[in-house]
């Protein structure tokens, strides 16, 4: 078992990390927290005293992938030189890796399930993203749409694209094409 005196902080992340590799064998209806305890080398009493229930560490699970999944998506588009490569950069980190998650563990669709607060505030900060990426283009553009409502119209579109498509090519092809179309309207918005 794993040091059962270590601080709370160290605890809960050791116990986010574990509760993943489950929640994505298992799914969420299927996983205990027996289950995760014993994933995390704890007890259940000491798993309890850094989670109430299952439900707060699922949240915490989902919470700390987007987190990571936000932060390689800033560090790759301040790398980017193009609103199209940003854009591609952006769309493809966000939904292939959710994408190979799914066909990977199908039981980890419980973690993409708009019906969890954590999973609607995943969406919320991708089209707060999309948003810093599109802001400047935009606002140099004479298009009349508001930003969130264009970051908005971005991420859906690619969340749609994660649900239809059948592979990764396909999936890419899409997310390079809505970059490529989004660009080309911020810089020439008279042509369409």
């Amino acid at each position: 078992m794993a040091d059962e005196a270590e601080p709370v902080s160290d605890r809960r992340t050791m116990v986010v990390s574990a509760a993943r590799d489950v929640f994505l064998r298992y799914g969420y209806g299927r996983t205990t927290m027996g289950d995760i305890a014993q994933a995390a080398g704890l007890t259940r009493p000491t798993l309890y005293l850094s989670f109430r229930d299952k439900e707060s560490i699922f949240h915490a699970v989902i919470r700390a992938m987007v987190a990571d999944r936000i932060a390689e998506i800033r560090l790759g588009v301040a790398e980017r030189e193009t609103l199209q490569d940003r854009l591609v950069f952006a769309c493809e980190t966000w939904v292939l890796g959710a994408y190979e998650l799914v066909r990977d563990y199908p039981d980890a669709q419980d973690l993409f399930d708009l019906k969890v607060l954590p999973v609607r505030e995943s969406h919320q900060a991708f089209e707060a993203l999309i948003a810093d990426i599109i802001r400047q283009p935009l606002a140099d553009s004479r298009l009349d749409i508001p930003e969130h409502l264009f970051a908005a119209v971005i991420s859906n579109a690619v969340k749609g694209f994660k649900d239809m498509a059948q592979d990764n090519a396909a999936l890419c092809d899409q997310v390079k094409a809505l970059a490529a179309v989004t660009a080309a309207g911020l810089r020439a918005p008279n042509r369409f």
